[in-house]
């Protein structure tokens, strides 16, 4: 017969050993990954978690869901154009370093529709617009929508098979020092790719005696054909259009522009 005293040490220490187990599990389980992660499923560990998954994605990701809409595009310039020359140090991605004109563009729909740059096509004769899933054919470009005022235009081609394009983004959302990406069709390299950050989103400028108001600051790469070409975002969204740069001697200085995509939806609505 056990004593009531040996009784009451023994309920002591089964006791004490059950609250040990209790608290070694919920401390393991609360230091672990999967633990935290749990836990953060109602509270704000969670909210880290998305946001530390979002400032590491890939950058091959993003680029792979636009670079197939991007285009480049080509044509002669008029007789006029020929006389015109940049006033000031910052001037439009200049079209060409030779005869011809060049730039690039953006497919937004699958009906063939292109978002580009407005002194990109707007003097150029014989536009003609190379795919980048289809290089070696190049399709007649028709001038279809333009906006001198914010340097936009849009153009389409027709094509026999559906066209990939590109996703929208919201350029109101991205703000200085965040990542983004050029791609266009510098120097004739079709759909190269470039990465910086954003330097500012509200820049004014004034390039060839106009003003143009709220453009996204870059430093990533953008030289003589980007023109038209898009600014993506890391999860693979357009979220401007590469316009300009600050270039004394023509070429890349590490200051460039682009036009916030917000612009350019009101003048993408009226064509579709």
């Amino acid at each position: 017969m056990i004593k009531p005293g040996t009784k009451l040490l023994l309920l002591l220490l089964l006791t004490i050993v059950t609250v040990v187990q209790v608290v070694f599990l919920a401390g393991y389980y609360l230091l672990s990954p999967e633990g935290r992660t749990a836990v953060g499923a109602s509270g704000t560990e969670n909210s880290i978690v998305q946001l530390a998954s979002y400032e590491t994605k890939d950058l091959g990701v993003a680029v792979a869901r636009v670079r197939p809409a991007v285009v480049y595009i080509t044509g002669h310039p008029s007789i006029s154009e020929n006389t015109l020359r940049p006033q000031g140090p910052i001037s439009f991605a200049p079209a060409s370093l030779t005869s011809d004109k060049m730039g690039s563009g953006i497919i937004f729909d699958t009906a063939g529709h292109i978002l580009t740059n407005y002194h990109v096509v707007a003097s150029m004769t014989d536009i003609r617009v190379s795919l980048f899933a289809d290089r070696e054919h190049a399709y007649p470009g028709e001038i279809i929508a333009l906006d001198p005022q914010k340097d936009l235009a849009v153009i389409k081609i027709n094509a026999p098979f559906s066209l990939p394009t590109v996703t929208l983004g919201n350029s109101d959302m991205m703000e200085a020092a965040d990542e983004i990406l050029a791609i266009g069709c510098p120097f004739s390299l079709e759909q190269s790719v470039s990465h910086g950050i954003i330097s500012d989103t509200k820049r004014t400028v004034t390039i060839d005696g106009r003003n143009y108001t709220d453009l996204i600051q870059t430093d990533a790469v953008i030289n003589s054909g980007n023109s038209g070409g898009p600014l993506v975002n890391l999860n693979g969204e357009v979220i401007g259009v590469n316009v300009a740069i600050y270039a004394p001697t023509r070429v890349y200085c590490g200051v460039g522009f682009a036009i916030p995509i917000n612009q350019a939806k009101l003048l993408l609505m009226k064509v579709k």
